[in-house]
């Protein structure tokens, strides 16, 4: 009784540690909705305000910027803006191919926002093998949020070429 007891109390010990927030190795899966103070009207540049942050965190040869090999399926480098524009509008994605990686004007519904958010396990049952995979960056912490905010506004203001 005393061992049944024992085992009993290590499951519900167990079960309370692996949902515990914060436990290693546990993703939370939920939808991001931006914060009340988001302002999408805010002006914004693909040339001077999003090409640097992808610059900056997603085009490295390993990641989303190799001209040579596979860019994992999105090219985010290079200097010319409208080349990287026209790897994302209206293009499906690869994982989800019912969902564009940008759908001018539409953050919610543009795969690029859900994979920068960490939102787009949600979708995990539509997507290809039943897993949109990993978050972006991928094995770090999300970009900060006035970086993805920059992103959601170029594609709610219609994902323009400048």
């Amino acid at each position: 009784m005393r061992l049944w007891s024992s085992l009993a109390s290590f499951l519900l010990l167990s079960t309370t540690l692996a949902a515990a927030p914060g436990c290693p190795g546990e993703e939370q899966c939920r939808d991001y909705t931006p914060p009340a103070s988001f302002d999408p009207n805010v002006p914004v540049s693909l040339k001077n305000d999003v090409k640097p942050i992808f610059a900056n965190s997603c085009a490295f040869s390993t990641c989303h910027g190799s001209t040579a090999g596979d860019p994992n399926g999105v090219f985010l480098g290079g200097e010319n803006a409208s080349t990287i524009r026209a790897g994302l509008v209206d293009v499906a994605s690869g994982q989800l191919p019912s969902m564009p990686f940008v759908k001018p004007g539409d953050p919610r519904s543009s795969y690029l926002m859900r994979k920068m958010d960490g939102s787009h396990c949600v979708l995990d049952a539509q997507c290809k093998d039943g897993t949109c995979g990993d978050s972006m960056p991928r094995g770090e912490e999300p970009l900060d949020v006035a970086a993805r905010d920059t992103v959601r506004r170029w594609i709610a203001q219609g994902a323009k070429d400048d």
